[in-house]
């Protein structure tokens, strides 16, 4: 496969990352690329949807990861996966590729082992220089269920209609089901079984990065990795519900300017200057001169070590940093001095957070189940609503109009290729009922 065709096919599937901020994976193909670093941490606690990947799907992981060798041009592919989990690898693939330039790396089992950075450090031993992408060190990080979506599309001809997602948390059973793009979260919780709702407040994502879920309009996009359910009145949902102007108001009053905050942030001890205490001292106590205390927050990955861990007040800097990050990107901010650090702080192997540890301090040990099932839950939404973005970048643009008769795999929407977007397409075959500015919405 030429590598333009390679990036067609792709794109023409509508493939983004499958957690995260949805980066569209045709653009991170390049010729630079010498490593592909396959991130299988399953970083958050109470995701498993990289868990039946790798146990179902883990040869057409490998065949898909040759094919991206060969058409890149790159020299090897890394798989990053805890050793807690290696057990979900098939040993005849594993054997297989043994001794080739398709390699298993075993990973330690800390938090937040899936950020890029600390996943291509752990894996390559590069630090990617801050404010750049993992090119910029001739790396590509692929997520698990994107590897196998690219394999659906190149052998299949499959498009991205479909999401796997955990459903998980304060409920008796945890499942896996594969939910189509655009089902309302609701409809989703409600088929699944997950009816009694009462007390309670969902999350679309982790419990550490996760956001709260509106139940009236939030639907299942590329990205979503998991859907979890915790009581009202939990820390994790407490903290998600507090209004950034109270948040502010409890950094300016109980802030000690114990830096742990900073000590403890992965990509700090990787040897950026991120400095989270200079940007909660700024932002809640209004020192507005320091501009370097607010542009280095879009260095932060938003992982919650700081707020979670490190933060003996229980204030919440994640909250303040993100919102500082998304504020001066919406301006179009960017941070001007960043550097490349040549090593790491000598201290952070004694700072590293292991999983079982960060499960604790969340309060939801009891929430972990000793076995999440992979459900062939019949889903056939009446309605869905296709949101133009499901990705960074440029939002899709509607290619239908009201009244269009569409089929399930039918393109309802897309970026043009060379910018930074993809493609959407209808999960359910019906007709277009409306098009609003954030959806193109189908009705069976």
């Amino acid at each position: 496969m030429e590598f333009e065709k390679l990036q067609e096919v792709v794109y023409d599937a509508g493939i983004v990352g499958a957690g995260g901020a949805g980066f569209p994976t045709h653009k991170k193909f390049s010729k630079d690329v010498k490593q592909i670093v396959v991130n299988a941490a399953e970083c958050e606690p109470l995701m498993m949807v990289d868990h039946h990947i790798l146990a179902k799907h883990f040869g057409a992981m490998v065949e898909t990861l040759k094919i991206l060798i060969e058409v890149m041009g790159a020299e090897e592919a890394i798989i990053g996966i805890k050793g807690k989990n290696l057990h979900l690898l098939d040993k005849k693939v594993c054997d297989a590729i043994s001794g080739t330039n398709i390699k298993i790396c075993e990973i330690p089992d800390i938090y937040p082992a899936g950020d890029e950075v600390v996943l291509v450090y752990e894996t390559t031993g590069k630090i990617i220089p801050e404010g750049s992408i993992p090119v910029m060190v001739g790396v590509m990080v692929i997520n698990a269920e994107t590897v196998y979506n690219i394999h659906n599309a190149i052998k299949k001809g499959e498009k991205i209609t479909t999401k796997y997602v955990s459903i998980g948390g304060d409920v008796e059973k945890d499942i896996i089901v594969r939910a189509p793009i655009g089902m309302k979260i609701s409809e989703l919780l409600s088929a699944c079984g997950y009816t009694n709702l009462e007390g309670k407040a969902v999350i679309n994502g982790g419990p550490m990065m996760g956001k709260l879920v509106d139940m009236e309009t939030d639907v299942v996009t590329k990205t979503t990795k998991g859907v979890l359910i915790f009581p009202e009145t939990h820390s994790i949902i407490q903290r998600r519900k507090m209004p950034m102007s109270m948040t502010l108001k409890r950094a300016s009053s109980a802030c000690c300017n114990c830096h742990m905050c900073s000590d403890m942030c992965p990509r700090y001890l990787l040897g950026y200057n991120l400095r989270v205490d200079k940007t909660l001292r700024a932002a809640s106590h209004s020192e507005v001169k320091n501009v370097e205390s607010f542009t280095q927050s879009a260095l932060c990955c938003g992982c919650g070590i700081c707020t979670v861990i490190a933060c003996q007040q229980m204030l919440n800097p994640q909250a303040i940093s993100m919102e500082i990050k998304g504020e001066l990107g919406k301006q179009g901010f960017r941070r001007q001095n960043n550097a490349s650090p040549a090593e790491v702080r000598k201290e952070r192997e004694g700072r590293l957070i292991p999983s079982s540890v960060l499960i604790d301090r969340l309060g939801i040990r009891k929430y972990v189940k000793a076995e999440v099932k992979r459900e062939n839950v019949k889903l056939e939404p009446k309605t869905v609503y296709i949101p133009f973005s499901q990705h960074v970048g440029k939002p899709a643009s509607a290619t239908v109009k009201v009244g269009d008769k569409v089929k399930v795999g039918d393109v309802v929407a897309r970026t043009e290729q060379t910018a930074l977007g993809t493609t959407m397409h209808a999960s359910i075959s019906g007709r277009v009922k409306e098009i609003t500015d954030r959806f193109v919405i189908i009705e069976r």
